[in-house]
């Protein structure tokens, strides 16, 4: 017995809705960073714990001789950081800096010195971040620009200890004032990032939005706070970053 044309035609209806099913799981299974293409930057893998120094404060590799050709690179996105050298380089990492790191320490109640200057109070599931010290920046080799999406940015325990219980120079933050990241990109735009204001500190990991900034070759970090002396600001000029989404 042949179908019916009534039958074909419920098949052929039923084919249709099936097709139209498959195409929309199909566009809902791709995430935003799917189709936008994007890499990220998680400084995870053996060739970035190469670059994390034995020893937090005047170590090997971020101090001394070696400190002067100290220099990370993604391979993936060109993202690249040198020390700054901003005194000729001989003190290392104590001149600023992007330095990579794994050290985890909450104790920042007696921890919060320069000898635990690499460690975050927390990880962030990660094993590898990136620490900034003093006034630093990151760029794309050859020239390159890319929009970076976003980077998790959080306190360091040195940071954290000294802007939440202050240690006999700095000021604790718990009740008023800010310290303050700046980013600046170098197509001239700007965008802050509060560590401590008016009694809220930035405890943890947090997920900062840099689309504002459009497409950049390098960024710059700066850091700047209320409670200064002739010297500038009194807190540690310190915080983490990790997980940097590159938009192609």
């Amino acid at each position: 017995m042949y179908p019916s044309n009534q039958t074909k035609h419920m098949k052929k209806i039923f084919l249709a809705f099936a097709v139209l099913a498959m195409g929309m799981t199909m566009f809902t299974s791709c995430t935003d960073d799917e189709q936008e293409n994007v890499k990220i930057v998680t400084f995870e893998g053996d060739n970035w714990t190469k670059l994390i120094d034995s020893k937090q404060y005047n170590g090997t590799l971020l101090y001394g001789e070696n400190a002067m050709t100290y220099a990370w690179a993604d391979e993936m996105t060109g993202l690249s950081s040198t020390l700054t050298k901003a005194w000729g380089g001989s003190y290392g990492f104590a001149e600023g800096g992007v330095a990579i790191s794994n050290y985890i320490d909450a104790d920042i109640q007696n921890h919060a010195t320069y000898e635990y200057q690499l460690a975050v109070p927390a990880s962030n599931g990660s094993q590898n971040f990136a620490v900034v010290f003093c006034d630093a920046s990151i760029s794309f080799k050859n020239g390159v620009r890319h929009m970076i999406k976003s980077m998790e940015i959080g306190p360091t325990t040195y940071e954290l200890g000294v802007v939440t219980n202050g240690d006999g120079y700095a000021a604790s933050l718990k009740d008023s004032g800010n310290f303050t990241i700046t980013i600046t990109a170098d197509n001239g735009k700007k965008l802050e990032v509060d560590m401590a204001r008016d009694g809220k500190i930035m405890t943890t990991w947090t997920k900062v939005d840099l689309t504002s900034l459009g497409k950049v070759n390098s960024l710059t970090f700066t850091m700047d706070g209320s409670d200064k002396s002739d010297w500038g600001v009194k807190h540690p000029k310190y915080f983490a970053f990790d997980n940097v989404v590159v938009k192609y």
